[in-house]
């Protein structure tokens, strides 16, 4: 079975699980040093707006401890799973305490006891001091008085952190999550934020259509952030990383990096999972070509195929149809050829349009066409889906010349050259 080899004693050189660091983290420098400069900087306003999987949260995570490392203050707070505001202050607070001094808690529970907010007080293990929190009776409070609550615990930051005249800046990851609580949310956060001289601020996000409209005219946040566009790292310093990489733990590599990334796209963690895979694979052999990637990709394929098959049978035929000329066509969508082929109709726009926001799909840079938002994804489609129509190619293949799988970078894309027997 896939993966089930006998251990070679090699230490992988790449790391896919979590958050990376040192030598498992490559680039970013200039994100890092404009991040960096925010949060020391009194009332600033950062957004950090990048795809998933580009590597977002390990370089806000890094620039954080270059601030701590400085001597400055600066912590994240995760608000991606946040079902409530009161769950975003309750997140904020527990970053905050762990990176100021223990007096801030005795501070905060004086001050929001005034408030008369019930709070809860136990050890914290991460940090040896306390966690304060909004006690969980307030979770069930109505809409006003939670988003109420969420400022008043920034507030209470922002007079302490000027109380010791001192910067606390604060990292907002995923910020956008404040959308689902509706646009009166959002402008009782952009008020806060306005206020603030004492924190700083650098939001980040990855659904970029909803970070586009929560900017929009006439929305809460319409030029209140300067916006720091996170997108892929360069396809030539990946590839050269990934080769390096390679070669420190012993593995000879011939254009493994640049096939990886010709196959994983422009997302980091997947070309890290494909070369991470690679590596696994190679066994006691001191070389990997595109050859042997081709093969990972395929592994991993086999590894998702049962989450894959249960997504793709919950997925329309309409919807499946546009997976599979998303897929399989040299041309697009519109063109009478592959409608016809594909079994297209005319609602295939809406339909798009729905796997776009799903995040199943997304427009290519060149705004041309569509591709996969998961090339493993692509690959199993390829594989397992356009064999339905009677077409039959190698995961590997890339249809259409307008795709970015293996033209990543701001050259017109070209086509693969593929191997047709793998």
């Amino acid at each position: 079975m896939p993966g089930k080899r006998p251990p070679t004693g090699r230490e992988n050189p790449f790391r896919i699980s979590g958050t990376v660091g040192g030598p498992y983290f490559t680039d970013r420098e200039d994100e890092i040093t404009r991040i960096v400069r925010a949060l020391g900087e009194p009332g600033a306003k950062l957004l950090v707006a990048g795809a998933r999987r580009t590597g977002k949260t390990s370089t806000l995570e890094r620039a954080v401890e270059a601030v701590t490392a400085a001597g400055g203050a600066a912590c994240m707070a995760d608000l991606s799973t946040a079902s409530t505001p009161v769950d975003m202050a309750n997140r904020i607070l527990t970053a905050a305490l762990r990176v100021v001094k223990r007096g801030w808690a005795t501070a905060l529970v004086d001050r929001l006891a005034l408030l008369k907010m019930s709070l809860t007080m136990k050890p914290d293990p991460v940090s040896g001091g306390m966690a304060v929190s909004l006690d969980m009776s307030v979770r069930d409070a109505d809409a006003k008085t939670q988003e109420a609550s969420l400022a008043q615990v920034l507030d209470l930051l922002d007079e302490l952190a000027g109380k010791r005249k001192m910067t606390l800046g604060l990292v907002l990851d995923e910020f956008q999550e404040i959308a689902r609580f509706g646009e009166h949310a959002e402008w009782r956060l952009r008020g806060v934020l306005q206020r603030h001289q004492h924190l700083s601020y650098v939001v980040a996000g990855s659904h970029l259509s909803l970070i586009d409209a929560m900017q929009g005219k006439g929305r809460a946040f319409y030029k209140l952030f300067e916006r720091c566009p996170f997108g892929p790292i360069a396809p030539d310093h990946m590839a050269a990383w990934i080769d390096a990489r390679m070669r420190a733990v012993g593995l000879a590599p011939q254009d493994a990096g640049a096939r990886c990334v010709a196959m994983a796209g422009a997302r980091t963690r997947d070309i890290v999972r494909l070369a991470r895979k690679g590596v696994d694979r190679a066994e006691d052999t001191p070389r990997i070509d595109g050859t042997a990637v081709d093969a990972a990709f395929r592994e991993i394929l086999e590894e998702d195929a049962d989450s894959t098959q249960r997504w793709w049978s919950g997925l329309t035929v309409a919807q499946q149809n546009v997976l599979r000329a998303v897929a399989g066509a040299s041309t697009g969508l519109t063109a009478r050829v592959t409608q016809q082929q594909y079994g297209l109709r005319a609602s295939t726009t809406t339909t798009v349009q729905a796997l776009v926001a799903e995040g199943v799909l997304q427009k290519t840079s060149h705004g041309s066409g569509y591709m996969f938002d998961d090339p493993f994804v692509r690959g199993w489609v390829v594989l397992h889906a356009l064999p339905d129509l009677g077409i039959v190619e190698p995961a590997t293949f890339i249809a259409s010349p307008t795709s970015e799988y293996g033209a990543l970078g701001s050259a017109p894309p070209k086509r693969l050259p593929l191997d047709r027997s793998t």
